[in-house]
């Protein structure tokens, strides 16, 4: 049985909860925050909520995900579990839970990843660069939907991002 990676960060959003919630709500348009992410769109009838579906096309090596809310508090956090993954190689599947919670006139946003490997060789790639990466990915969604939600600025691939503002959680 392969370990479960953890990988959390927190980052904070000067925006009201209400408004930051209506962005991670937003489920068919996380390409907007995420900038590892070049399209993405709804695949199922239910726009919000448990059971609502996504395709996700990333930018490295062409590969994609299928993605499904699994968990939906509105106004609270919201749980994706990737079910379906194509060009990536080694993870077996990935949940990502994103929770926000006020701070005066400004919203915290944290992020949960968890993700097995497909076997014992995997995990020792992850242990030896993947969880970095996977780290790296995560500091540059948080500094993403932090500029995306403060100034509406859609993230590319090529946004510059402040990951100095994102912090790592044990």
């Amino acid at each position: 049985m392969s370990k479960i990676t953890t990988i959390k960060r927190e980052i904070e959003i000067s925006e009201s909860k209400e408004n930051v919630w209506k962005a991670l709500a937003d489920f068919g348009n996380i390409c907007h925050g995420h900038p590892s992410v070049s399209k993405s769109f709804i695949t199922s009838a239910e726009k919000e909520g448990v059971g609502a579906t996504r395709h996700c096309d990333f930018t490295m090596m062409g590969a994609s995900a299928e993605e499904k809310v699994s968990e939906w508090n509105n106004g609270k956090n919201i749980k994706i579990e990737v079910y379906e993954l194509k060009k990536m190689p080694g993870i077996d599947t990935m949940s990502l839970d994103l929770a926000i919670k006020e701070n005066g006139a400004k919203t915290i946003l944290t992020s949960t990843m968890t993700y097995p490997m497909k076997n014992g060789f995997f995990d020792t790639m992850n242990s030896l660069m993947m969880k970095k990466m996977n780290a790296k990915l995560l500091n540059g969604i948080m500094a993403g939907h932090k500029l995306y939600i403060e100034t509406g600025t859609i993230v590319n691939a090529k946004t510059k991002l402040d990951l100095s503002q994102v912090s790592t959680i044990n």
